[in-house]
């Protein structure tokens, strides 16, 4: 018995299925920013002037919820490509194409997430302060508005997204047996 030959790398197809993924994994950032939006505490401004605590777990929250959602995120859409293409995860355009996607989509997510709060914040602190200067406004807002703080919480998908399409990867080779040359007599080579 003969090793199987592996098939050389279409780079072209990788790149297609790198960039297709990367897209779609980027749009799916929307629906989840709008999830996020929907389920991440929101500070409530007259609760949070009385009480300084009210502000840090909602802020803490809003972080919290965004990077659970992208851990759900990054291993939904592996699980989706590993249903609707598995094949495609042979190759590196898949992986490349769904951790990229995943920072792209965290940062939409983001956007998405602080463009849907609107001003409601802002039209709140105005009431609650009619003196104030909108440069002090402004500062308050940047503190307290629905945004992702903690950094490190951008980098859910694209782990989640690595992390389990490596390990289909590895259960799969596992799974495939390795075939090795039989000597025709013993002591041969």
């Amino acid at each position: 018995m003969q090793e199987r030959p592996v098939a050389p790398i279409n780079w072209r197809a990788e790149i297609v299925t790198a960039v297709v993924l990367a897209i779609f994994v980027a749009l799916l950032g929307s629906a989840v920013g709008l999830i996020w939006h929907a389920v991440a505490p929101h500070i409530d401004v007259n609760a949070a002037l009385d009480n300084p605590e009210e502000k840090t777990k909602a802020l803490m929250g809003d972080d919290l919820w965004l990077g659970l959602l992208g851990l759900i995120g990054g291993v939904v859409c592996v699980a989706l490509v590993a249903v609707a293409a598995p094949d495609s995860l042979d190759g590196p355009g898949a992986l490349v194409g769904l951790v990229v996607g995943g920072f792209l989509a965290m940062y939409v997510a983001d956007r998405v997430g602080y463009l849907v709060s609107g001003s409601s914040l802002r039209m709140t602190l105005s009431a609650a302060f009619p003196d104030a200067t909108p440069k002090g406004l402004d500062s308050v807002v940047g503190l307290l508005d629905f945004k992702v703080r903690a950094m490190a919480v951008m980098i859910s998908w694209p782990l989640a997204s690595l992390l389990v399409s490596s390990t289909i990867t590895w259960l799969r080779a596992i799974k495939q047996p390795t075939v090795r040359p039989v000597p025709a007599y013993p002591g041969s080579p």
